[in-house]
């Protein structure tokens, strides 16, 4: 990674950090920024770019935080990188953010997963470390949350293997396969 490269994640690891400040995980306690540096570190170590790790770290900024979408913009007008680098952020960071407008959660996802199949390839990879990690979370969230958490899981599978496979992604995509299987079926 270039000091440009670097310099970049850690403007975007700062914002996300102050975006998030306040929030917290499912269980009330976790400080939610441990997501985003969990997906982060996942993305690192599936292979992806300094674009995905970037990107792993604003990733719930837009849906999750007031004035997302001006945050990330900002953001990525802080950076150094060439402008085409920034685009492809902001279009993986956008993809991966849910479509409120939509009604039920398989519609948003679905509606999410043919996007992020639209957008550059890292945010394959990105969603994919997203669910692993969330997943993992959703262990002690007991079985209302899991009977629907997981049918999603399936249809998120289903929906970004061919991309996976095809982008060099199939070991995080076995991955959360085999995270998955530790599930009971629903």
């Amino acid at each position: 990674m270039t000091a440009v490269q670097k310099n970049a994640k850690q403007i975007a690891k700062t914002a996300a950090a102050r975006a998030h400040r306040g929030q917290f995980r499912k269980d009330g306690k976790t400080p939610y920024i441990v997501h985003p540096e969990r997906v982060a570190t996942r993305v690192k170590f599936f292979g992806g770019t300094h674009t995905g790790i970037i990107a792993a770290w604003l990733h719930d900024v837009m849906e999750d935080c007031k004035g997302g979408e001006d945050i990330v913009r900002e953001t990525l007008r802080q950076m150094e990188l060439p402008q085409q680098e920034r685009d492809e952020l902001f279009s993986i960071v956008s993809a991966l953010t849910k479509n409120d407008a939509l009604k039920g959660k398989a519609d948003r996802l679905a509606d999410t997963l043919d996007r992020i199949n639209q957008a550059p390839s890292q945010a394959i990879l990105v969603k994919l470390c997203d669910r692993m990690d969330n997943l993992e979370d959703g262990r002690g969230q007991g079985e209302k949350f899991l009977s629907v958490y997981l049918p999603l899981t399936d249809l998120l599978i289903d929906a970004l293997s061919g991309g996976a496979i095809q982008h060099g992604y199939r070991d995080a995509l076995e991955t959360l396969k085999a995270q998955r299987k530790t599930f009971p079926d629903y």
